[in-house]
């Protein structure tokens, strides 16, 4: 059972205003998650017991970098989105984004696809798909103001799959653990290959005891060699160094 005024005020401490409609939408959100999970593993049973801090909250503290860095910003790719989390919850919080979700196991695609369904959301495309593939389609290429991805890998990996689907000046925003600072200075060399910046960590707020060590941010600059990604597999099996 989702308690509204924890959610509403966990968002509330991030900067996010929630209305009434959009706390039901969070609420029919995670019921469904409950009745999907028994069947379907989409999440721990610990997270799926504290899921508006674990998963709504911790996916709301990317909501003010959005606004921050990337103002105005239309479109939004959530790279392996699993239950959804941050970027269907960054669409429900955020409803003028036009959200691509990227799940290439078809059971958490069609879990996705209800969740759009059932919430009546408009703007949102799920994609089940690999992101190596989806980094080389003409429509999707280099047409995003911001990329989320936040349980694919190591920090490489993330970015390969990543700044390819960025817009020159578009923004990644990589929710990390506790080696986020050495994850974003081993991955310097990697991010230049692929057209980013210099990689920063960046704490984010804890809110209700949860709390994110940092998110890593990196703002696209040129524009990525077109071999990449890699084919399928390949940048997890050897990432950029």
């Amino acid at each position: 059972m989702t308690d509204p005024n924890v959610l509403a005020n966990g968002a509330a401490a991030l900067g996010v205003d929630l209305s009434p409609s959009q706390i039901a939408q969070f609420a029919t959100y995670l019921d469904g998650l409950a009745q999907w999970n028994a069947r379907t593993n989409l999440t721990s049973p610990a997270a799926l017991a504290d899921a508006v801090r674990v998963h709504v909250l911790d996916s709301l503290t990317l909501a003010p970098l959005v606004l921050r860095d990337a103002p105005g910003a239309a479109r939004l790719v959530d790279v392996g989105s699993g239950a959804g989390f941050p970027g269907l919850a960054l669409k429900v919080a955020m409803p003028g984004l036009h959200v691509v979700l990227v799940e290439a196991t078809r059971k958490k695609a069609t879990f996705l696809e209800w969740v759009v369904r059932e919430l009546g959301l408009e703007g949102v495309e799920v994609r089940a798909e690999r992101a190596e593939s989806l980094g080389h389609v003409s429509a999707y290429r280099e047409t995003f103001d911001v990329a989320t991805a936040r349980a694919v890998g190591a920090l490489p990996v993330v970015l390969e799959l990543t700044l390819p689907l960025c817009r020159v000046g578009g923004v990644l925003l990589a929710p990390r653990g506790t080696d986020a600072a050495r994850e974003a200075d081993d991955a310097a060399r990697a991010s230049r290959e692929l057209g980013g910046d210099t990689p920063r960590a960046e704490p984010t707020l804890s809110v209700g005891g949860v709390e994110r060590t940092a998110v890593v941010i990196v703002r696209k600059i040129g524009p990525t060699p077109s071999r990449y990604p890699r084919r399928d597999g390949m940048p997890a099996k050897r990432p950029l160094a």
